[in-house]
């Protein structure tokens, strides 16, 4: 009984194998969901001369398995924005998100543009896609400063939460934080230079009244 229970079962099983279709793949494994555990929605339209600003959601797999970075690129943006893992908080779903602005410039023509996400995996396959408008319409200071020649980072606030993280170097010092260290130093020089004015000046004067000095007195 029990040979012909598995000659039976072999029957069965070589049956099933010749009614595939020709070149069907052999059914396998669920795939990775890491990469689409990623997504990016816009707020709404948006004006050129104006930062629009996107919520972008993750997971904690998907920052391990691709250093910890992401990015989002568009047409209607003036450059590629980088997202670091440590600008990510955890949200009550268990899941990460974080907010991220994108120059809209100036001369770009009024339409809807994709805005995509990527999470360092394939290449040609964004991890989500979402779409920004770009209205013709322009509040009087986004006119004045488009017909004015200052730059696009003087506009952009790189210390709100929403900064890219585009200007940090290898060793996560940005420039932000690189210019105040320069201020500060020169600031200190400055005085240190005041300081040493003022000695020189005040030991002249008192040379010229007669007086001496520690220095003269000294053998």
């Amino acid at each position: 009984m029990n040979r012909a229970r598995t000659a039976l079962t072999a029957l069965a099983a070589s049956a099933l194998v010749m009614a595939a279709p020709a070149g069907a793949a052999p059914a396998s494994a669920a795939p990775d969901s890491a990469d689409s555990q990623s997504s990016i929605s816009v707020g709404g339209p948006t004006q050129r001369g104006r930062e629009a600003v996107f919520t972008v959601t993750t997971s904690q797999d998907v920052l391990d398995a691709h250093d910890g970075t992401l990015t989002v690129e568009s047409p209607a943006f003036t450059k590629k924005l980088t997202l670091k893992a440590k600008r990510f908080r955890e949200g009550k779903d268990a899941m990460l998100h974080t907010q991220v602005a994108g120059m809209v410039p100036c001369d770009l023509a009024p339409g809807t543009y994709p805005v995509e996400l990527r999470d360092g995996g394939d290449e040609d396959e964004p991890a989500d896609t979402a779409e920004l408008t770009v209205v013709a319409e322009m509040d009087p200071g986004n006119r004045e400063f488009c017909e004015s020649p200052r730059s696009y980072d003087e506009v952009a606030d790189r210390t709100s939460e929403t900064a890219p993280d585009d200007d940090e170097d290898e060793e996560g010092v940005s420039l932000g934080e690189l210019a105040a260290v320069i201020a500060g130093t020169a600031a200190l020089a400055a005085v240190l230079a005041s300081t040493a004015t003022y000695l020189l000046t005040r030991r002249r004067h008192r040379r010229t009244e007669g007086e001496k000095t520690p220095e003269d007195a000294a053998p």
